[in-house]
């Protein structure tokens, strides 16, 4: 079951105990905390993030009690809604969450499974059958949550809703997979994590997605099926990756993919687009190299050291591709270059 229970209490009590305001007519008991896309009547469900006041909208008029933030009680979407409004909902989360009913539940191993030395399994875990897990992977430990309440105190907030493993899945050494707040991070069937990567809490990862080494996805992240993230990306909290869409290694993500998106650089953009912008740029280099003072025109590169290394290096050769390339059935990037541009060109993503 998704959630967190709570002793039931009337939503006035919880108000009086915690602080915050009641608003717009709202009364009853709550039983639960739930996430909002799945919280209904005798749930209470927490409205901190403007991408979700929709599924707020949506959960009040399945019945569901609102905590929210006092920084939206001043939309009129949200203000004119039955709730519990609080200056600092999170702070209010994190004291209910320390009275939930969560029993620290041992972790659940399907059949056929692999789990590699030094691996801490915490409470709250269900892990599938035939998952591979490489030694000193960490999973289901608190996520990374803290609130803020009055005078800027910071406290962390309880991490109750355990790590849901499906079948088939492959984690590499050294993972970490945080537990989600009050319902699960997910790890879909037949995904595949490299070495050292790091998933949030509340994370969920799609079906057959496949994520490089070195990855780190902040909390909150819905990544949809059959993505390939190249290593080393890192993807900001609370967004949105399209089924099949392609990161580039040691891309910067802070913004939602679409589906069958190709995208490098950073900030993360479409793929061509960012190679366009570093041709630009090797342009405006040779253009106006340090000094100010324009180069010459017959400079062919902006990485060629004297007219007599650029004589040396008229003709064309291909660097690797970014290691998305395979994918998107690109064979390289055209470049007129000298040897020693080669030693010195700036990375273009990893090449093994």
């Amino acid at each position: 079951m998704i959630g967190v229970p709570l002793a039931p209490r009337s939503i006035e009590a919880l108000a009086q105990r915690h602080g915050g305001e009641l608003r717009n007519g709202v009364r009853g008991t709550v039983r639960r905390l739930v996430p909002t896309k799945r919280a209904a009547a005798g749930d209470l469900t927490v409205l901190l993030d403007a991408r979700y006041i929709d599924d707020a909208i949506r959960a009040s008029a399945r019945g569901a009690f609102l905590l929210v933030d006092e920084a939206f009680g001043k939309r009129g979407d949200v203000g004119s809604l039955p709730g519990w409004f609080h200056p600092h909902a999170a702070w209010a989360l994190a004291e209910l969450l320390d009275t939930a009913d969560a029993p620290a539940d041992e972790p659940s191993i399907g059949a056929d499974c692999s789990i590699g030395p030094g691996v801490h399994l915490h409470p709250r875990v269900r892990i599938g059958s035939r998952v591979t897990i490489g030694a000193g992977a960490v999973i289901g430990a608190p996520g990374f949550g803290f609130a803020t309440g009055d005078g800027g105190k910071r406290r962390a907030i309880p991490q109750l809703g355990g790590v849901i493993i499906e079948d088939d899945v492959h984690i590499g050494p050294l993972c970490t997979i945080a537990a989600g707040t009050i319902g699960p991070t997910i790890i879909r069937r037949g995904a595949k994590l490299d070495a050292q990567v790091h998933v949030g809490h509340n994370c969920e990862i799609g079906e057959g997605t496949m994520i490089a080494a070195q990855t780190g996805i902040a909390g909150s992240v819905v990544i949809g099926k059959d993505v390939l993230i190249g290593g080393q990306v890192g993807i900001a909290d609370h967004l949105v990756i399209g089924d099949g869409a392609r990161i580039a290694a040691k891309s910067g993500v802070i913004g939602d993919v679409p589906a069958g998106a190709t995208v490098a650089g950073y900030p993360a953009v479409e793929r061509a687009r960012w190679l366009r912008g570093l041709a630009a740029l090797y342009r405006l280099a040779v253009e106006r190299p340090r000094g100010g003072a324009a180069a010459p025109k017959s400079s062919p590169t902006p990485f060629a050291a004297s007219s007599t290394a650029a004589a040396a290096s008229r003709a064309a050769v291909t660097l690797p591709a970014p290691p998305d390339a395979e994918a998107a059935g690109d064979v390289g990037v055209p470049v007129a270059s000298a040897s020693a541009a080669l030693r010195n060109r700036p990375p273009l993503g990893d090449e093994e």
